[in-house]
């Protein structure tokens, strides 16, 4: 499929997905189902136009918090499953996650966490984590390659020493592979044992303790199968999180647990949506539009849709 037709495919489907969304949230239902909400980034970047990386600007974030400490009982990972395991959901709870392990998520993030006594579930390419290498995996395009010059510390990962700390905080962390170099559909089996097992190593040696959640690159059902799982189950993890959109009830299988991703043009008006159950329809979008017309794991913002 040349790039002219997905683009349009992508704007389509994007406009199909603001619409559907639109009459469902006038549909409000009472079921007990979790939100869980995957961020990358919370960053002011310097030319906001042309950074794409799925950032959030701190002040925008600041507003979704407030809005989170208004109306839900903000939770872990861990505790979500807890809470499945005793048939004790309220339906007012939500959990929010962090992949790949930006140093941003310290300088802004945590911050404005810990100022309204909120947790969050953080997941680390442990290979770059402590380290002074940009993200190989990340596009840079004009605007990020002027600010990673500017403001070189917002696009670094986060060290070990800010791990334990935001630990130490209530924070909770997992894994995201140890180089985030493929979907792991994409790597050989030993590749797949290698990046689980060395991140795994690493979490444990730099923090004394054993991750228990595991966030999948890309996420989406094309990229991880029961092999993965099964991988997963004999490091002992109790769970996987991947970028099916939904929100999470029971019966739920605690290694494909579904995320809404949160992007910088979301508006609280979107935000809202997303949390409340209206992108609940987009889970079989998703799915159309992954068998149709395949996805690339990262899109500027006129061509993102899903």
């Amino acid at each position: 499929m040349n790039s002219m037709l997905r683009r349009k495919l992508r704007a389509m489907g994007y406009l199909l997905l603001r619409v559907a969304t639109d009459i469902s949230s006038l549909f409000p239902n009472g079921d007990r189902k979790v939100p869980i909400l995957v961020y990358h980034r919370v960053c002011p970047l310097y030319y906001k136009k042309e950074i794409i990386y799925a950032n959030v600007y701190p002040e925008e974030f600041n507003k979704q918090m407030v809005y989170l400490k208004t109306h839900f009982e903000v939770i872990t990972v861990s505790e979500y499953l807890e809470r499945i395991s005793s048939e004790s959901l309220t339906g007012k709870e939500i959990c929010l996650t962090f992949d790949d392990g930006f140093k941003d998520n310290y300088l802004y993030a945590f911050p404005i966490l810990k100022e309204y006594g909120l947790r969050a579930t953080f997941f680390l390419t442990t290979g770059y984590i402590g380290g002074n290498s940009l993200f190989a995996w990340m596009p840079l395009d004009k605007g990020g390659k002027e600010d990673s010059f500017r403001h070189r510390e917002r696009w670094l990962p986060l060290s070990w020493e800010e791990v334990r700390e935001m630990m130490e905080w209530g924070m909770e962390f997992g894994t995201h592979t140890h180089t985030h170099r493929d979907s792991l559909s994409k790597m050989s089996r030993s590749e797949v044992e290698w990046e689980i097992e060395q991140s795994t190593k690493c979490f444990r040696k730099e923090t004394g303790v054993n991750p228990d959640f595991f966030s999948y690159p890309h996420g989406t059902f094309k990229d991880y199968s029961p092999f993965h799982i099964d991988v997963l189950k004999a490091f002992k993890y109790r769970g996987a999180l991947t970028t099916n959109i939904g929100r999470n009830g029971w019966p739920q299988n605690p290694y494909e647990l579904k995320r809404i991703i949160v992007y910088e043009m979301d508006s609280l008006r979107e935000f809202r949506k997303k949390v409340t159950g209206a992108y609940d329809i987009a889970e079989n979008l998703q799915k159309l539009w992954l068998k149709v017309a395949g996805s690339r794991p990262y899109q500027s913002s006129e061509e993102r849709s899903f």
